[in-house]
C-alpha cells in the first residue's frame, strides 16, 4: 500500500447574511436641536463572514418626515433640512444592511433584519449595554471577589456613577464600584444558612455627573450549593446483639441513618460497608450476604459503614458497626493441611517419629485422632488419639515400598455448646509417607572392562569417541549420575571431555599419533551421584589413536657418499640407503627406487632392492663418479615420498678403505639424565694405507631427530698408542618421553 497527502482548497460561497454589531441595543442616539444639515448622529456597523461581501446600508422606513438620511456605503446617519429639532421628541428610523454580492434571487439580497433606531432631540438618559443582568455564583465564592461588570453609555459623554440597591433580602451582601461598575461580594455566603436567600434581586442605577440623567437596570444573582458538608450518621457506632450465626442469608440485622446539610444531588446519600459478609441498601438497612460464623473474630463482626453523597467531588462520613453472634456446634475439625507428605529413611527403626497431624475446631471443641474406622493402627504405623503423633510401630520394620498412604480422621467432642454432643463432626486428611532413599550405593560402570575406543589422529576437536554409562542402585537424587573427566597428574588440561548428562566422550584436542600423544591414550571418567554426601565411581580405559598417512619417509642421511674400488664385482652390495616413516602399517611401509635426472646413464650401473634399500652394482665401473637419486615412498593412500642424493666415487684398485673393529655397535643403553659432555661409546677403525695409520671420523647428520638431525650427539677424536679413537658424547639434554632411541652413523676416512 501507499499513502498520498491530498490538500483540498475550500473556496468560499457567499451564503451568510450580514449582521449588525452596534452596541448597546436597541440602537439609540441624540441630535442637537440646532443641528445643521448633514450632521452625523449615528453610524450603522454590520459584518458579513463571507470573503466577497459588499455591504450597503438602507433606510427602510422613515417615521421622522425625512429629517434623516443614511449613507449607503459608510452607514453614517446624518440630519437633513435646516428646521430646528424639537426637545425630547423621539425620531424613529428603521434600517437594514444588505450584502449586494449575496443575491437571493433577481430582486433580493441577503440582509439583516430591520432594526429600530431611536433618536431623541436634545438629551436622553444613559443606556445600559444589556436590558438586564444575571449571574450565578457558588456559595464558596471568596469575599471581595468580582461577581459581574455592568456598563452604561452616556449620550452626553459624561462620567457615569453606579449605585446598587437590594429589592428585598440581602442588603449589604454586594457592593459596586462607583466608576468601574464592577459588582463585588461584600459578605461570605452560606447556602445552608436559612437567613440568606438563594436569589438576590438587585437594582443598578447609572447617573451622569453634574446632575445629569440616570437610568436603572435589574441585576439577579443566584447562589448555588457547593458540596461542603459531608454526610453525618445519627450515631457514631451501631450494635446488634445475640444474632444467631445460622440465620438465613439476606436477613435484615439493623438500620443506620445519615444526613447531609447540602442540597440537591449534594445531599443524596448512598451507603456501603467494608465487610463483604454484609450489604446495605439505600435506606441504610444492613443484611448478611454470607453465612455468619460465631467462631471467627471472637464471636463478633466489626466493620465500617460509609455514607457517600453525590456531590462533585463526593464527600463521605463513616460509622462503626458491631454485630455480636451466638455460637452453635456447626463446624467440623479442620486439618492444618489436607495432605501431609513426611519422609522416612528406608533404614528407620521401630518407634521412629513419622509426623504429627494437627486439626482444630472453630467451635472450640476438643479433637480426637485416628485412622479410618477409629483405628489406632494401620499396617506398620500407629497414631496417638489426643496428640495426632504418627510413629512406626514397636515391631519389625520393613519399608520396601516407595510410599505409604494413610487416611486419618479428626472427630470433635461437641463440648462447645449446649447439646453439641448430639451432633459430632468428622473430617479426614491423607498422610503420604515417602520412603527416603539412603545414599549407600556408589555409581558403577558395569561395562568398563569392555570399553575399547578408537579415534583417528588429526580428527577435529569435539569428535565422538565412546559413550560411557554408569548405574546407581539408589533412588531419586541419590541415583542420579553426572559424569566428568579425571585429569591425569602433571597434565595440563584434559584430552577428552564428557557430557555430564549423557556420558558422551569427545576429543578435547587434535591428536598426533607420532607426536607426544603416542598410539594409546589413557582416559579416566568419573561418575558422581547427587547424594549428600555424594558417592563416586571411576572407569579407566585406553583410547587407541589410529594412524593416518601424515608423515613422509625420512632418510637417515642428508646425502650418501660412498667410495668403490674400480674392480668391484657385479652384484656387490655398494651401500644401503635407509629411511624411516613414523606412520604405522602401510602408511609406514617403505619401498625404494633410484632415479638420475642429471645423468640417466648412471642408472645402467646400479639398482636398488625395493625392500632393503641396498644399492647393488649391476655393470662394471668405467667412470670416476656417479650421481644418483634414491627415492623412499610409503604405501599409504595417497603415498608420500622423499628423495636423497647418492654420490658414488670410484677409487684405485689398490685403495684399501679403513676397517672397523666392529661392523655394528650396539644396542647401547643410557639414562635420560646423562649430563651433557658424558661419553656414550668409543669406536675405532684401522687405516687401510700401509705405514699411514691416521684416520678421520665424523658423525653423519641425518634427516630426523632420531638420526642426529639436531646434533644431539657429537664426536671427539682421541689418539691412543698410535691408534685414533672416536668418542661419541652427549651434546644436548636427553628426554626419554620425547625420543626413546637414536640411530647414529659414523663415517671414517
Amino acid at each position: 500500500t501507499d499513502n498520498q497527502r491530498v490538500i483540498l482548497q475550500i473556496t468560499d460561497v457567499n451564503d451568510e447574511p450580514p449582521y449588525f454589531i452596534n452596541r448597546p441595543l436597541p440602537m439609540q442616539a441624540v441630535v442637537k436641536l440646532n443641528a445643521a444639515p448633514n450632521t452625523p448622529v449615528f453610524t450603522l456597523q454590520a459584518r458579513d463572514p463571507d470573503k466577497d461581501h459588499d455591504i450597503h446600508y438602507f433606510l427602510v422606513r422613515d417615521r421622522t418626515g425625512g429629517r434623516f438620511e443614511v449613507d449607503e456605503k459608510s452607514g453614517v446617519v446624518r440630519t437633513r433640512g435646516s428646521e430646528m429639532f424639537q426637545l425630547d421628541m423621539e425620531y424613529v428610523l428603521y434600517v437594514k444592511a444588505e450584502d449586494q454580492n449575496g443575491r437571493i434571487d433577481d430582486k433580493h439580497f441577503q440582509s439583516t433584519p430591520e432594526e429600530r433606531l431611536s433618536i431623541v432631540g436634545g438629551k436622553r438618559p444613559p443606556q445600559f449595554y444589556l436590558p438586564k443582568y444575571e449571574k450565578t455564583i457558588p456559595e464558596n465564592a471568596a469575599k471581595d471577589a468580582d461577581i459581574i461588570s455592568v456598563k452604561a453609555k452616556s449620550f452626553a459623554d459624561r462620567e457615569i456613577r453606579y449605585t446598587l440597591k437590594a429589592k428585598g433580602q440581602g442588603a449589604g451582601t454586594f457592593n459596586i464600584g462607583p466608576t468601574s461598575g464592577i459588582v463585588k461580594l461584600a459578605k461570605e455566603l452560606n447556602f445552608e444558612d436559612v437567613r440568606q436567600p438563594h436569589i438576590y434581586q438587585l437594582v443598578v442605577t447609572a447617573t451622569e455627573d453634574s446632575g445629569g440623567f440616570s437610568t436603572a437596570v435589574d441585576l439577579t444573582i443566584k447562589v448555588t450549593d457547593v458540596n461542603d458538608n459531608p454526610p453525618k450518621f445519627d450515631l457514631p457506632d451501631y450494635q446488634a446483639h445475640n444474632i444467631d450465626e445460622d440465620i438465613p442469608i439476606g436477613s435484615s440485622i439493623l438500620r443506620v441513618k445519615a444526613r447531609d446539610e447540602d442540597s440537591g444531588t449534594n445531599a443524596e446519600i448512598t451507603y456501603s460497608v467494608s465487610d463483604d459478609h454484609f450489604r446495605v441498601d439505600n435506606k441504610g438497612i444492613i443484611y448478611n450476604r454470607k453465612t455468619l460464623d460465631a467462631d471467627d473474630n471472637n464471636a463478633y463482626y466489626e466493620f465500617m459503614v460509609t455514607a457517600t453523597d453525590r456531590g462533585e467531588p463526593a464527600k463521605e462520613g463513616t460509622a462503626t458497626i458491631r454485630i455480636y453472634t451466638k455460637n452453635k456446634n456447626d463446624e467440623e475439625p479442620n486439618f492444618s493441611q489436607q495432605v501431609y507428605t513426611p519422609n522416612v529413611d528406608e533404614n528407620a527403626g521401630p518407634n521412629t517419629l513419622v509426623t504429627t497431624v494437627v486439626a482444630s475446631d472453630k467451635d472450640g471443641d476438643n479433637v480426637e485422632f485416628g485412622f479410618v474406622g477409629e483405628a489406632r493402627k494401620s499396617g506398620q504405623f500407629v497414631i496417638e488419639k489426643m496428640t495426632g503423633v504418627i510413629r512406626l510401630h514397636n515391631g519389625p520394620i520393613s519399608l520396601d515400598r516407595d510410599k505409604y498412604e494413610l487416611n486419618v480422621t479428626a472427630v470433635d467432642d461437641g463440648n462447645c455448646c449446649p447439646g453439641g454432643q448430639h451432633l459430632r463432626h468428622t473430617s479426614t486428611a491423607v498422610v503420604v509417607v515417602f520412603i527416603t532413599d539412603v545414599n549407600d550405593n556408589k555409581p558403577v560402570f558395569k561395562d568398563c572392562a569392555s570399553y575399547h575406543a578408537k579415534v583417528e589422529e588429526s580428527a577435529p576437536n569435539g569428535s565422538p569417541v565412546i559413550t560411557v554409562h554408569a548405574t546407581d542402585e539408589d533412588k531419586g537424587v541419590n541415583g542420579q549420575v553426572r559424569y566428568s573427566i579425571v585429569q591425569q597428574p602433571n597434565q595440563k588440561g584434559t584430552k577428552f571431555t564428557v557430557d555430564p548428562e549423557t556420558g558422551d566422550v569427545t576429543t578435547n584436542k587434535v591428536f598426533d599419533r607420532e607426536g607426544e600423544d603416542g598410539k594409546f591414550v589413557s582416559v579416566t571418567v568419573k561418575a558422581t551421584d547427587n547424594g549428600d554426601p555424594s558417592l563416586e565411581g571411576v572407569c579407566s580405559f585406553t583410547v587407541e589413536i589410529t594412524d593416518i598417512n601424515d608423515n613422509p619417509p625420512l632418510f637417515d642421511r642428508q646425502k650418501y657418499i660412498e667410495n668403490v674400488k674400480q674392480d668391484t664385482n657385479v652384484g656387490t652390495n655398494i651401500l644401503r640407503v635407509s629411511a624411516s616413516d613414523e606412520d604405522a602399517d602401510n602408511n609406514g611401509a617403505i619401498i625404494y627406487n633410484l632415479t638420475s635426472a642429471a645423468n640417466p646413464g648412471d642408472l645402467e650401473y646400479f639398482e636398488v632392492q625395493p625392500e632393503s634399500g641396498w644399492i647393488i652394482l649391476k655393470k662394471p665401473l668405467d667412470r670416476e663418479s656417479y650421481r644418483l637419486t634414491a627415492v623412499a615412498q610409503d604405501r599409504g593412500f595417497p603415498p608420500l615420498s622423499r628423495t636423497v642424493d647418492v654420490q658414488i666415487d670410484v677409487v684405485d684398485r689398490a685403495n684399501n678403505p679403513p676397517v672397523w673393529t666392529q661392523s655394528i655397535y650396539g644396542p647401547i643403553y643410557i639414562k635420560e639424565n646423562l649430563p651433557v659432555g658424558a661419553g656414550v661409546i668409543s669406536v675405532k677403525a684401522s687405516s687401510g694405507i700401509k705405514d699411514n695409520p691416521v684416520v678421520f671420523y665424523r658423525i653423519i647428520r641425518g634427516s630426523t631427530a632420531q638420526t642426529n638431525k639436531h646434533d644431539t650427539f657429537y664426536l671427539q677424536q682421541r689418539p691412543d698408542n698410535g691408534d685414533t679413537w672416536a668418542d661419541i658424547k652427549v651434546n644436548h639434554p636427553l628426554d626419554y618421553e620425547s625420543i626413546k632411541e637414536y640411530n647414529l652413523t659414523v663415517r671414517v676416512e
